[in-house]
């Protein structure tokens, strides 16, 4: 993810213990000329355990992200080491237990979106995103008919495929405005933004979660500035999930719907229904699903699919090596 260069740098990094809910921890790593970044935040990170190091060994220290904040440490006068370049982030995140320290009461998930979201007011530059070739391939399918004056496109794509970078890639690629991503499964949220958020070609997306109040200021805040929005919309029964989605539906922008686990919950009569009667014009839809493809089309008229088996992944990483 990072390469190695001849020059010192600056890098953060964040780590959650699986055994510890809504805690992470936050820190900072002055990499050496010629060291691997990678490597040597993670050795950083299992020093620190002290005689812990087992439970780093074991699988049980997640490392969420390493990031690195060089051009924002030379821009604010952090550029050295020990500068405390993760202090002056984390004053601007909050969620601090106590008033030192480098840990957060948060999940690590959450807090990763909240660092990638500050960074990208800086001018730093973000990870590039690359796809593999099974992602290259099904996102051009997809583009051409869309291209092509489709607007319902069903992905059948195996587990591993990386569905979230693919549809990201899509929507940034077909020049969508709004993106909304629906599913009956509240965690494909997080892992949707926490996925996107970190990568340099979608730093012009704002994601805004429709279920908290006031998404709405939100989403027009954006808009206002410039920028674009990836929308999260929970499917789950609820006394304003329909005027979300009449509110999402109602801006004039150009739009793509993606619902994701597609044939788990989101594929009954009262969930496809009320998305497939709000989809109109010019709106692109991808439904995806790693299984049961026709239970996932619901109430959707497909106009094209796309499908990637679990075998056909692994020739094509075969012929890649």
């Amino acid at each position: 993810m990072h390469a190695v260069t001849n020059e010192d740098r600056m890098f953060l990094y964040l780590w959650s213990d699986t055994k510890v809910q809504n805690e992470c921890k936050f820190g900072e790593r002055w990499v050496k000329a010629g060291l691997d970044p990678e490597t040597d935040c993670r050795k950083r990170i299992r020093d620190s355990l002290g005689v812990k190091k087992g439970e780093y060994d074991q699988g049980d220290i997640i490392v969420h992200q390493i990031w690195d904040v060089t051009d924002i440490a030379k821009d604010v006068g952090r550029y050295y080491k020990a500068s405390r370049m993760d202090d002056m982030l984390r004053s601007k995140i909050g969620y601090r237990k106590g008033t030192t320290g480098e840990i957060h009461l948060l999940s690590g998930e959450e807090f990763q979106i909240k660092v990638n979201e500050l960074i990208q007011q800086y001018d730093q530059k973000l990870i590039v995103a690359k796809l593999s070739t099974a992602q290259t391939n099904a996102a051009v399918d997809v583009l051409s008919a869309y291209q092509s004056g489709k607007r319902v496109v069903l992905a059948e794509l195996c587990a591993r495929f990386g569905k979230t970078i693919f549809s990201a890639a899509v929507a940034t690629e077909a020049e969508r405005e709004l993106v909304i991503v629906a599913s009956y499964i509240k965690t494909v949220f997080t892992s949707f933004a926490t996925d996107i958020v970190m990568f340099e070609q979608f730093r012009d997306y704002v994601h805004v979660d429709t279920g908290v109040d006031g998404y709405e200021k939100k989403i027009e805040e954006a808009f206002a500035a410039g920028r674009k929005v990836f929308a999260y919309l929970s499917m789950c029964n609820g006394s304003k999930r329909a005027s979300r989605v009449e509110y999402l539906f109602s801006l004039d922008k150009s739009r793509m719907l993606i619902i994701d686990e597609a044939d788990f919950g989101i594929h009954t009569q009262g969930q496809s229904l009320l998305l497939a009667e709000a989809f109109h014009g010019d709106d692109h839809v991808l439904i995806m699903t790693g299984t049961n493809s026709d239970r996932a089309v619901g109430n959707w008229k497909v106009d094209h699919m796309v499908s990637t088996t679990y075998f056909e992944l692994l020739v094509q990483k075969s012929e890649a090596k």
